[in-house]
């Protein structure tokens, strides 16, 4: 009985204990751990970054090149935001150069729209309210075909996308920051990293040296951090800074398949096909080598009108290709006739019964581009990492690059947040998650890819041997190598074919389909074993068929 006794004062002690330890522990976590993060970048990624590692910096530094303090940025109202989103022919004449893409057309999937309300609780209801922007249902309000296939749009759930343009969104974002963080975040605007701070013996990024853009012959300025995130984007230097400072060289592997668009803003009309005009999101992504050829149309803000055939919205309209056959952007009437000449009808008729009311902004610089960080494991250095395009840039057209930089930028905290790791280590340890989030949008801009006629793959290994691998060259006439598709590649193509035929006709597998899209789930979910053996028995169906006749 004593011992029984014991025993029960020893339970109630060590309970008391326990609640004063996780009380502490949860006290402790809202309190700052360290003094100092640099973060290279103030678009998108950087700002998600920054408004993510305020739970663990006391001070957050954003290097950006570009003014985007200006008082065109900060104080203009809504309608002035999108007068200059629609008037301006370059991102250089509003001091955008380090974002040469912001006029192109973005989206921002699923998964990035439920990260961005997580941070900033507020920002839906104020761009609904004050920006005229609404989410849409990709249900009801979506017509996507790709690779010549239209999905079911019968979906066993609904997906929301938010009809934001990106310039608005990269300004409204900003605004919030300030708000929210105005004490914590500090902006160095016009200003450009040149180098890195680093101990080579103790294999350490100490920080980084920047000086004023406009000002080349200024010196520059030493800022140390404990901590130094890259969101610089697909122009990123850190392969040359890595270099200079470690000896360090980034694996990597480029695929230039041709890529190229052109974007405008516009109003839509009625085209008399009310199939049509219901459907505020359109998407028709190329097939090649059969279809070089697709386009966008996503919406981005409400407009009030008098003219009863106007649908009240203005949407981004982008026509876009690869194998380099490029969409004219000298005219509208010129880009009317290459859709007329390339695409099907009811995607003309989108087109011709839309009012231009911008510029005609081309791109043509856009690669599958990725560096193999985690292949460097405790080579990399610490308190230093690469993060969203910096990382990892994808063909444009299938709309991953702003959620694939919110979820890494999510993975982070959630390694700061786990408590349990030593600040040397977070860099290594974020290579491998973050890689695993880019490999899996990898997967799925390569696949189709890699079907362009006229690839180049350019492969660079951890010691600095270049590869060059082209398809359809004369090896004896140049220095390119003759290009192998894979065979997992090969079966990708393969598989993907036929559980696209599978989705036009299944609830749950175009579910399942947005889901990967959207960024909600990995792309496994398709090769589960219900998924994959509906896929094989069709494919087994069809042959058998086509054998039979």
């Amino acid at each position: 009985m004593l011992w029984l006794v014991i025993l029960i004062i020893l339970g109630i002690i060590s309970f008391i204990i326990y609640k004063k330890h996780n009380r502490s522990v949860k006290s402790s976590s809202n309190i700052s751990q360290y003094d100092h993060a640099i973060i290279i970048g103030g678009s998108i990624g950087g700002m998600i970054t920054a408004a993510y590692l305020s739970k663990y910096f006391k001070q957050i530094t954003i290097i950006e090149s570009d003014d985007v303090l200006s008082d065109t940025f900060m104080k203009s109202t809504p309608n002035e935001i999108l007068d200059y989103r629609c008037h301006l022919e370059s991102p250089t004449s509003l001091g955008r150069s380090g974002i040469s893409q912001i006029y192109q057309i973005h989206v921002l999937q699923g998964e990035g729209f439920n990260i961005i309300q997580e941070l900033f609780p507020q920002l839906k209801d104020k761009l609904l309210n004050e920006y005229g922007v609404r989410t849409y249902s990709l249900k009801n309000e979506c017509r996507f075909v790709t690779a010549g296939v239209l999905l079911n749009q019968d979906l066993i759930e609904d997906f929301s996308w938010l009809g934001i343009d990106r310039f608005t969104l990269d300004t409204v974002l900003r605004r919030e920051l300030f708000l929210q963080y105005g004490n914590q975040i500090e902006w160095k605007c016009n200003s450009r990293v040149t180098q890195l701070i680093v101990d080579q013996s103790l294999n350490i990024v100490k920080g980084i040296k920047y000086r004023q853009k406009h000002n080349v012959d200024s010196s520059s300025i030493d800022l140390y951090g404990n901590f130094i995130i890259d969101c610089s984007g697909r122009n990123t230097s850190s392969s040359k800074w890595l270099k200079e400072s470690f000896n360090l060289i980034i694996p990597t592997i480029q695929i230039h398949f041709g890529a190229g668009y052109v974007t405008f803003i516009g109003e839509r009309f009625k085209t008399g096909d009310p199939s049509l005009d219901s459907k505020q999101i359109v998407g028709y992504t190329v097939n090649a080598p059969h279809q070089n050829k697709g386009c966008g149309i996503t919406p981005v803000r409400q407009i009030k009108t008098m003219d009863e055939n106007s649908l009240g919205t203005l949407s981004t309209l982008t026509a876009f290709c690869v194998n380099s056959e490029y969409p004219p952007n000298d005219s509208y009437e010129n880009l009317l006739e290459w859709i007329k000449e390339h695409l099907d009808l009811e995607y003309y008729l989108i087109f011709k019964s839309t009012k231009v009311c911008s510029p005609l902004a081309p791109y043509r610089r856009a690669i599958d581009d990725r560096k193999c960080v985690e292949q460097l494991g405790k080579k990399w250095p610490q308190n230093y990492i690469l993060l969203g395009d910096a990382m990892c840039t994808f063909n444009p057209q299938f709309g991953q690059g702003m959620t694939h930089a919110c979820r890494q930028a999510r993975e982070l905290a959630k390694i700061f947040q786990e408590n349990c790791h030593k600040l040397k280590d977070i860099s290594h340890i974020f290579n491998r998650r973050a890689s695993a989030i880019s490999e899996e949008c990898w997967l799925l801009s390569t696949t189709t890819d890699w079907k362009t006629p006229t690839l180049k793959v350019i492969e660079t290994d951890k010691n600095g041997e270049t590869k060059i691998y082209e398809r359809g060259v004369d090896s004896g006439s140049t220095k390119s190598l003759p290009l192998r598709e894979p065979l997992m590649l090969q079966f990708m193509q393969w598989y993907n074919h036929w559980l696209l035929q599978c989705a036009s006709k299944s609830r749950k597998l175009s579910t399942d389909f947005y889901r990967v899209m959207n960024q909600h789930s990995s792309p496994s979910i398709l090769m589960k074993p219900t998924p994959f053996l509906t896929v094989c028995y069709t494919a087994f169906i069809n042959y058998f068929n086509v054998f039979k006749k």
